[in-house]
C-alpha cells in the first residue's frame, strides 16, 4: 500500500544538498540510486554499478557527468537533471539525501552505503583538506580532538548531510533503516566491500537483475580495487584538457582505509564516541554500522 512506502516530508537545504529538484524529476523503473552520506564509499559503488551496466571491467567508465549527483547544492540541478533525462542507457544516480528528502519509487532500487561512522569523519576532513576552495574549513579545525568534538555534539539541521555530524549520519542512515523490509532499498558496507569484492559484485549483479559470468564478476572485482581506481584517477590527471573540479582527484582517493583514528584520536576522544553513538542507536544497529556485520534483510 503506498501508505507503507516512503514519502517525501522534508526539504533539505544548505551549502552541499538541496533537494528542490526532486519534485519535478521523473524516476524510471530501471533507475539505481546510490544512496550515501559523503565518504562512504559512494564513488567506488557507482563505479561498479556502471561497470555492471556497461559490462565492462574498467573503472573509467564511471564518470560523474554519466552519474551526477542529482540534489548537490553547489552545481546547476536543472542541468543535472536534463543530463539524466537525455540518457537512454540505464541510470545510476547519486544522492547524500536522507530517505524523508528524495522522491521514492517502488520499481526503483536505493543502494544504502555506509561505513564506521569515526572513519567517515577523518575520511571527511582528509576530503576537506584536498579541496581547492575552504567553504567547509570551519568544521575542521586544526586540532583532532577539537574537530571531533564538534562531530559528535553539534545536533542534525535542516540542511542535512551538509552537518557533517554523527546526528545526520544516524539520520541518514535509520531513515532507509525503518524500510529495510522493502524489496528494493538495499544496504552495503564499506566494510563488506572491503572483505569480499567480488561476493558484493555478485550481491549488486543480484540486485541489478543483471546477468554475469564468474569471470567478470572477478574482472570488475579486480578492476574495482582501491589501487586500480586509483590508477584510473591518476591518468585521467594526465589527459589533455582533464580538470578535476573542487579536489585532487588521485587524492580523492585517500587510503581507502579502515579505523583511521589508530594513532589519531586519543582514548579519551573513542570513549566520548562510544558514549555518544550507544545513546543513537541499538546495539545490532551499532554492529552493522560499524562493521556491516549484523544481520540484514538483504
Amino acid at each position: 500500500m503506498k501508505d507503507d512506502l516512503p514519502q517525501k516530508t522534508t526539504d533539505y537545504v544548505g551549502e552541499v544538498t538541496n533537494t528542490d529538484i526532486w519534485s519535478g524529476f521523473e524516476i524510471r523503473p530501471d533507475d539505481i540510486f546510490v544512496c550515501t552520506p559523503p565518504k562512504c564509499g559512494t564513488t567506488w559503488t557507482q563505479t561498479l554499478v556502471r561497470m555492471l551496466i556497461t559490462q565492462t571491467a574498467d573503472p573509467g567508465v564511471y564518470d560523474n557527468k554519466i552519474s551526477p549527483w542529482l540534489d548537490c547544492g553547489f552545481r546547476d540541478r536543472e542541468e543535472q537533471a536534463k543530463t539524466l533525462n537525455a540518457q537512454s542507457h540505464r541510470r545510476c544516480i547519486k544522492t547524500h539525501t536522507p530517505l524523508d528528502g528524495v522522491t521514492f519509487s517502488p520499481d526503483a532500487q536505493y543502494l544504502v552505503v555506509h561505513r564506521h561512522p569515526v572513519d567517515v569523519h577523518l575520511s571527511m576532513r582528509s576530503h576537506v583538506e584536498n579541496m581547492k576552495a575552504d567553504w567547509l574549513d570551519y568544521l575542521f579545525p586544526d586540532d583532532l580532538s577539537e574537530a571531533f568534538s564538534m562531530f559528535l555534539d553539534r545536533p542534525a539541521s535542516s540542511k542535512g548531510t551538509d552537518d557533517l555530524t554523527l546526528g545526520s549520519f544516524i539520520h541518514h542512515f535509520r531513515s532507509f533503516w525503518t524500510f529495510r523490509e522493502l524489496p528494493n532499498i538495499h544496504f552495503l558496507h564499506y566494510a563488506e566491500l572491503s572483505r569480499d569484492l567480488p561476493g558484493q559484485v555478485s550481491r549488486l549483479a543480484n540486485i541489478m537483475d543483471t546477468e554475469i559470468s564468474p569471470q567478470l564478476v572477478n574482472d570488475i572485482a579486480e578492476a574495482g580495487s582501491f589501487g586500480s581506481m586509483k590508477n584510473n584517477a591518476q591518468r585521467l590527471e594526465q589527459t589533455p584538457g582533464f580538470t578535476s573540479g573542487f579536489h585532487d582527484f588521485a587524492q580523492f582517493f585517500s587510503s581507502g582505509s579502515s579505523n583511521k583514528w589508530e594513532g589519531k584520536l586519543t582514548s579519551e576522544d573513542m570513549t566520548r564516541y562510544d558514549d555518544s553513538i550507544s545513546k543513537l542507536v541499538s546495539p545490532e544497529e551499532r554492529l552493522w554500522l560499524e562493521r556491516g556485520l549484523a544481520s540484514s534483510p538483504r
